[in-house]
C-alpha cells in the first residue's frame, strides 16, 4: 500500500507559509488508462467517462469502480466511503481555512461539509456552499454540501463532526468492513452521537487502518472534543427532552462561491456559483424570529445546526445525483476515500474500458 502523506502544518497567523490543504491522493496519478481494457478505448476524451479531468486517486478493485465503487462491503471487492478529513476541525479542515483567511483578509470563517435542506435546487443543493451564521459560534461557518437526505429539511445544514451520529445508513462502526473497530455502542445516539464532551473519551481513535488518519494528525477522540469546544453541538444533559435532542440554531444563511481550498477537499464544484463569497442572505434569513425547535416533537428541523458522522459514501460521490451540464469539468463528482478515511479514489471513470 501507498505511503501515507505527511503530516499536515496549520499556519498559525498569516506571516506564516500558509498554504491549500493538500490531497491524500497517492501516486501514481489516475489516468483514464488505468481503466482501459484496450488503451484505444481511453484515448480521446476518457471514452465515455462521466468525469474525465478529476484529480487523480487509487483505483476502486472489484466487480465495481471509479465512481460506481459501492458503498456496501462486496465480496472480494473495495468499498468507497465518506472521508475523515472532510470532518469539521481535522488538520486538513483548519489547514484550509487558515489558508482562505489569509488570503481573503476579511472576517475569518470555519470549514465544513455535509448537507443542506434545500428544495430549491435542481440537484438539490449538492456541491452549494452556505455561509451560516450560528448561535454561540464565534466565526461564521462556510459549509459544501456534498450529501441529500430523507431527514434533512429546509433551512437546516447538518454538519459533518466527529461522532455526529452515525444515522440511517451506518459504516462507521459495527461491521467487519466498517471504517472503525468495535461496535456502535461508543457511538452514541444514532441522530446525534455522543451527547457529552467526556463520552468523546470512549471512541476509537483511529480506524481499521489507521495509518493515514495518524499520518495526518488527526483522531475521532480528537474531532469529537473540537466539536465540543467549538459549540456546534449541544448536550441535552439536565434538558427536558434528553440526549441528543438539542441543536444550535442557524441565525443567517447565504448561498456564497465555494472557496477553493474547501473544494480542495471534496472535488465537486458547479459552473453556477454565486460571484463572491459573502452573499444576500437565503430566503428565511435572516432568522429572527425561530429557534431550532428538534428537541420538540412535531416541530421539525428548520433552523436547525444539525450534525451527523455516518463514514458512508455521500450522495455527491454518485453519478445519477449531478446534473453534468450543472458542473465543473473533472469536478462533477465528490472524490471519495478507501477505508482509511483519506486516501482518495480516482473518479475519472466509472467502469474499465472507460464507455459508463
Amino acid at each position: 500500500p501507498q505511503a501515507p502523506a505527511a503530516p499536515i502544518s496549520v499556519p498559525q497567523d498569516c506571516s506564516s507559509s500558509s498554504r491549500v490543504a493538500p490531497s491524500w491522493a497517492p501516486n501514481p496519478e489516475g489516468q483514464c488508462n488505468a481503466y482501459a481494457k484496450e488503451a484505444k478505448n481511453c484515448d480521446s476524451g476518457c471514452g465515455n467517462c462521466f468525469n474525465p479531468g478529476a484529480r487523480k486517486g487509487v483505483v476502486c478493485r472489484g466487480q465495481q469502480t471509479g465512481y460506481n465503487c459501492p458503498s456496501e462491503d462486496t465480496a472480494g471487492g473495495d468499498v468507497a466511503f465518506g472521508c475523515m478529513d472532510w470532518t469539521f476541525g481535522s488538520t486538513a479542515q483548519r489547514a484550509a481555512e487558515a489558508s482562505y483567511n489569509c488570503r481573503s483578509g476579511k472576517e475569518p470563517v470555519y470549514f465544513g461539509v455535509g448537507t443542506y435542506g434545500t428544495a430549491d435546487d435542481a440537484m438539490g443543493g449538492l456541491g452549494v456552499c452556505v455561509r451560516l451564521e450560528v448561535e454561540d459560534l464565534d466565526r461564521p461557518l462556510v459549509a459544501q454540501s456534498i450529501n441529500t437526505g430523507f431527514d434533512v429539511a429546509g433551512n437546516q445544514f447538518d454538519l459533518q463532526i466527529g461522532a455526529g451520529g452515525a444515522g440511517a445508513f451506518n459504516t462507521c462502526a459495527g461491521g467487519t468492513g466498517s471504517m472503525f473497530p468495535g461496535t456502535v455502542d461508543p457511538w452514541g445516539c444514532q441522530y446525534g452521537g455522543v451527547d457529552s464532551r467526556e463520552a468523546c473519551a470512549g471512541l476509537p481513535a483511529y480506524p481499521q487502518d489507521d495509518r493515514a488518519m495518524k499520518a495526518a494528525g488527526d483522531s475521532l477522540v480528537k474531532l469529537c472534543e473540537y466539536a465540543w469546544d467549538k459549540k456546534v453541538r449541544m448536550s441535552g444533559a439536565g434538558r427536558s427532552a434528553g440526549e441528543c435532542k438539542y441543536n444550535p440554531t442557524i441565525l443567517n444563511a447565504a448561498r456564497v462561491k465555494c472557496p477553493e481550498e474547501l473544494v480542495s477537499l471534496t472535488q465537486i464544484q458547479r459552473v453556477d456559483e454565486p460571484a463572491s463569497f459573502k452573499e444576500p442572505s437565503a430566503p428565511g434569513f435572516p432568522n429572527t424570529a425561530h429557534k431550532c425547535m428538534a428537541q420538540v416533537p412535531g416541530q421539525g428541523v428548520g433552523y436547525c445546526l444539525t450534525r451527523m458522522m455516518d463514514c458512508r459514501k455521500p450522495s455527491g460521490g454518485f453519478k445519477d445525483n449531478v446534473k453534468a451540464d450543472l458542473m465543473v469539468p473533472g469536478r462533477k463528482l465528490v472524490q471519495t476515500c478507501t477505508v482509511d478515511g483519506y486516501t482518495r479514489i480516482n473518479v475519472a471513470c466509472g467502469c474499465k474500458g472507460c464507455y459508463c
